[in-house]
């Protein structure tokens, strides 16, 4: 007996296993891959978690689980009457097998593990699960949705289109008004976002617009609202507050994606305190809110009360950008862009000034990421491509209307400008595409990042093209090559979650290949002939875009103040 278990032991520790569960492979830990659950979560009675493959063959599909509020109901699968997208009153319900359904739980850890900290507004894992118990009527909704964005992440998301779930969601949540409570705001909210991606984004953003009424009509955009509300639960009241401003990050996020300006937010009064640092939400251990005032006031605080949490500060950099994005963008007009981008260049270079030095960095020391940090400077750097880009001299093509992420071509009479002020319009805009493009190597699974990259990468990665045809060579070229494939890749990794990024990333790959001229070539680095299409430019600083990325601790270094020039007027100091 003992020598069969042995030799049983044996063959197991020589075969690979190329299969782990979520909380083994998050840890760094083998994994037995033991379905359901492996040896080691079995042992510290984890949750065991498996995610779906990407490599294609044929899946056994899910159907989504009923809720626990819902036990005594049979589970609904809405099948459509029609092929278009109609009305509600299109869809016939008809059961499904509760054996075809997935684990409520297994979805829910899904949502924490992928979706949660890029989107930190409901409540953390354990005082959601504690809530669940004692009150699942109320968050029956939220529930729902959560289990939607977790299903992402799973086999069950292929069994039901986007526009199904959408009128599921819909026969559920109208179902209940005209009463709502927060977490309905929540599920709005979240919901918005995860339809977008899908791609059905006049959906999303009719959700979107629809969770900013919901907020307003309970009051959630004033201070007030989360102690009234909060039933003294401080994590309660926290959640209630990380949720408005959570709506403005996502209002600024489909703002940025669709390019209008500016935000629906953008003249509603908010006296909502500020979000806490993300260790304290989780552990339950809330500090004393800090102010929007007293955020407004930091340049004058004494330097032991400067310190603000990194969702703070990602909402101090959207509600700078969007101050100078408030006009509106007028591509007519280049004299009212140049001061909006001046503006944005202001609100930018004070923000990050103002950064406490343990936030110059997203990744801390311990090598995790914030993602909240991770999340602003990626805001940072695909603002800045977008505004200089447009007074720059990275020429648009007119294949770049086929993605819906890229921003309108300036009018033609801006284009083929060469002086000194394009040239510095130029070298921000290459510049903040190299740093992007840093972001992009910080060693993290991706998919953990909110889906808004998605749009940010492509506007960067369609001007970095630009800059491949157009100004680039020899090694340079070879170089900025490898790094459009860094962004393609990140791009594909995220089409495999996101239906809106698989949409994107096969357009930027048709831009690509007529902008650097490979309809008719194989995939290889290309050096464009020297002749009228390319601008004589000054040239670039010669550490530009040569320098290998060594330390990760550096990444986010940004120095606005360098060669920095406002019309032709040079502001570095120097």
């Amino acid at each position: 007996m003992t020598e069969t278990s042995d030799t049983s032991g044996s063959a197991k520790s020589s075969a690979r296993i190329s299969l782990a569960c979520v909380p083994c492979r998050d840890r760094h830990m083998r994994c037995d891959a033991v379905m359901p659950a492996c040896s080691r979560c079995v042992t510290e009675k984890k949750q065991c978690v498996y995610l779906k493959s990407r490599r294609g063959g044929r899946r056994r599909l899910q159907q989504p689980t009923e809720l626990p509020s819902q036990a005594s109901r049979e589970p609904w699968n809405w099948t459509r009457t029609e092929g278009s997208m109609g009305n509600v009153d299109e869809l016939v319900a008809t059961p499904i097998s509760s054996d075809d359904s997935s684990d409520p739980d297994q979805l829910l850890q899904c949502y924490y593990s992928y979706f949660h900290a890029a989107h930190p507004c409901v409540l953390p894992y354990r005082f959601l699960k504690r809530r669940l118990t004692t009150e699942p009527e109320t968050l029956q909704l939220l529930f729902l949705v959560m289990q939607y964005i977790g299903a992402n992440f799973t086999v069950a998301i292929q069994s039901i289109s986007p526009a199904t779930r959408i009128q599921e969601f819909l026969a559920s949540f109208h179902a209940r008004q005209p009463r709502f409570t927060g977490f309905d705001v929540q599920a709005v909210l979240l919901f918005s976002i995860a339809v977008y991606w899908c791609d059905e984004i006049d959906h999303g953003l009719r959700f979107l617009d629809e969770a900013i009424q919901m907020a307003l009509k309970l009051g959630m955009n004033q201070k007030r609202f989360s102690a009234q509300y909060g039933q003294g639960d401080p994590v309660l009241e926290e959640s209630w507050r990380r949720t408005w401003w959570m709506i403005y990050i996502a209002d600024a996020h489909m703002a940025g994606s669709t390019h209008t300006y500016p935000l629906r937010t953008t003249n509603i009064p908010m006296t909502v305190d500020m979000p806490c640092e993300e260790h304290d939400y989780e552990s339950g251990q809330i500090p004393q809110p800090k102010s929007l005032q007293e955020y407004d006031m930091r340049e004058f605080l004494p330097e032991d009360k400067q310190g603000f949490s990194s969702f703070a500060e990602l909402i101090g950099l959207t509600r700078g950008i969007g101050l100078a994005l408030a006009p509106g963008r007028s591509p007519e007009d280049p004299i009212q862009h140049s001061s909006m981008c001046a503006n944005a260049d202001t609100s930018i270079a004070a923000w990050y000034s103002l950064l406490p030095p343990s936030k110059r960095n997203a990744v801390r020391r311990d090598g995790s990421l914030d993602e909240l940090l991770c999340k602003a400077n990626f805001i940072l750097h695909a603002y800045t491509v977008e505004m200089h880009r447009q007074l720059s001299s990275l020429a648009y093509s007119p294949v770049e209307a086929l993605c819906k992420c890229s921003p309108p071509p300036p009018p033609e009479a801006q284009r083929g400008c060469n002086n000194l002020e394009t040239q510095t319009h130029t070298f921000k805009c290459l510049k903040a595409i190299e740093k992007l493009n840093n972001l992009m190597t910080v060693p993290i699974n991706i998919a953990t990042h909110t889906p808004f990259i998605i749009c940010m990468i492509a506007n960067a990665t369609i001007a970095h093209l630009s800059a491949c045809r157009y100004i680039y060579q020899g090694v340079q070229l070879e170089l900025s090559r490898e790094k459009i494939r860094l962004s393609m890749g990140t791009l594909k990794i995220m089409s495999e979650y996101w239906l809106q990024g698989k949409r994107i990333y096969q357009e930027v790959g048709i831009i690509a290949r007529e902008i650097l001229c490979l309809r008719d070539q194989h995939f290889s680095a290309v050096v464009p002939t020297e002749g009228s299409e390319r601008e004589a430019l000054e040239p670039l600083p010669p550490d530009f875009g040569l320098g290998g990325v060594t330390d990760f601790y550096d990444l986010f270094d940004f120095n606005f103040r360098n060669s920095i020039s406002v019309n032709g007027v040079d502001h570095s100091g120097g």
